[in-house]
């Protein structure tokens, strides 16, 4: 066992508490003490006599202390840009009919293929290391963007190869239904995909399909569900968000950890993800910069005891953001959630989408030392202050994160 770290003069510290509500405590002029990477102890300030029996003493000044983000849906493994058919769509040209002439995720999907290993590594790591210096200490990361065999296991090695370098927890989801490729019969894919679903069974935590209109059927969802339950994949379904399938409904019957995007989601919804205990995991950035004027119900979730979730999507189509702060104010301004909740869903929430709230994702004792130190001495400037980066700096079990000085380079 190691040495105790004492982080002391903290103005603010705020840890995420299912137990409480709106989801979080705020605890003023304590310290926190770090041991083997873990939260050891939380005291008053004032207990904190000297420096004696500490490794290290590091003085906060006053300032705030949250727990590290949780992203808890993104896509950031993938190759190429899509900046053609962000124009395309300011111009009024619907993400779907984009998806129908090839382009969206088809277009991805080539780019990826072409892409060797070591080059989807390097690109993804620069991605995370930007999203680690701006708070996110824990991600999900998905494939999909393979639609073979190959491509998709190529995309979860390297989603391995980055839990080991950058040494934070990373979830891995294995999204080969999330298009049907070029020139194939639906059918005939989701028969694939259901047939090599055990050589993915090491390389991935869980499975994931999207289902909508003109994709993949809520029938697809059942066989494929039932299916990945019998292997011990944890579930997780894209649902509800360009329109109603109910796919939302089934996914939560079926005991899905999360249904995610929601927009479409409706009232018998909301019930079974609360019957179910689903997380609901919701994107305002992807109704952002698609220009979408649909919200999911999210304050009758939060009635309905449905845990909220929030998280990036960060990919190349519909969502090409690194910064988790960015979500949690959008989240705050167009579903109209408090601060609180906000930042209990991009914590708490987000850390129970991927079963690991005991973990971490709460800054509670034992969990790990997961959190940032703010700019700030009042965490609510980060919705306040609008577009800003209140970030000073992310530690990740305990141990400052290093980022680069031009992260998007390194």
């Amino acid at each position: 066992m190691s040495g105790i770290d004492c982080f002391r003069n903290i103005g603010q510290l705020v840890q995420a508490d299912a137990s409480t509500q709106p989801g979080i405590r705020l605890r003023k002029n304590c310290a926190l003490l770090v041991q083997d990477g873990r939260v050891h102890k939380i005291l008053k300030d004032s207990e904190i006599k000297s420096s004696k029996g500490y490794t290290k003493v590091i003085d906060c000044e006053g300032r705030a202390v949250v727990p590290g983000f949780v992203d808890c849906h993104t896509h950031l493994i993938y190759a190429g840009e899509r900046k053609d058919e962000m124009v395309e769509r300011m111009s009024g040209v619907p993400y779907l009919e984009i998806l129908e002439k090839g382009g969206g995720i088809l277009n991805t999907v080539r780019a990826t293929r072409r892409a060797t290993e070591n080059e989807l590594f390097d690109a993804a790591r620069k991605r995370m290391k930007r999203m680690m210096a701006l708070g996110t200490t824990a991600f999900e990361i998905k494939s999909g963007y393979g639609l073979n065999l190959n491509c998709e296991m190529k995309m979860l090695t390297v989603g391995k190869k980055l839990r080991a370098s950058l040494k934070v927890p990373v979830t891995l989801t294995y999204l080969g239904a999330h298009a049907v490729p070029e020139g194939e019969d639906r059918e005939a894919y989701l028969e694939e995909i259901i047939e090599h679903l055990p050589r993915f069974r090491t390389l991935a935590d869980g499975i994931d399909i999207f289902c909508e209109k003109d994709v993949f059927t809520v029938a697809d969802l059942r066989r494929l569900f039932l299916q990945a339950k019998l292997l011990g994949f944890n579930l997780r379904a894209h649902v509800e968000e360009f329109s109603h399938q109910g796919g939302c409904f089934e996914a939560a019957k079926l005991g899905a950890l999360s249904c995610d995007h929601l927009e479409h989601a409706a009232p018998r919804d909301i019930q079974a993800m609360h019957a179910a205990g689903t997380t609901a995991v919701l994107m305002p950035g992807v109704t952002l910069f698609l220009g979408g004027e649909k919200h999911p119900l999210s304050h009758s979730m939060l009635d309905a005891g449905v845990t909220l979730a929030l998280a990036t999507d960060c990919n190349p189509g519909s969502c090409p953001t690194y910064n988790m702060q960015t979500v949690l104010t959008l989240a705050a301004s167009m579903y109209r959630l408090t601060p609180e909740q906000a930042l209990a869903a991009g914590t708490y929430g987000s850390a129970k989408a991927l079963d690991a709230e005991k973990d971490y994702g709460g800054l509670l004792p034992k969990q790990r030392a997961d959190f940032n130190l703010l700019k700030t001495n009042d965490y609510r400037d980060m919705f306040y202050y609008f577009g800003e980066n209140f970030v000073d700096a992310t530690y990740i079990a305990g141990k400052k994160f290093r980022a680069p000085k031009d992260p998007a380079t390194q």
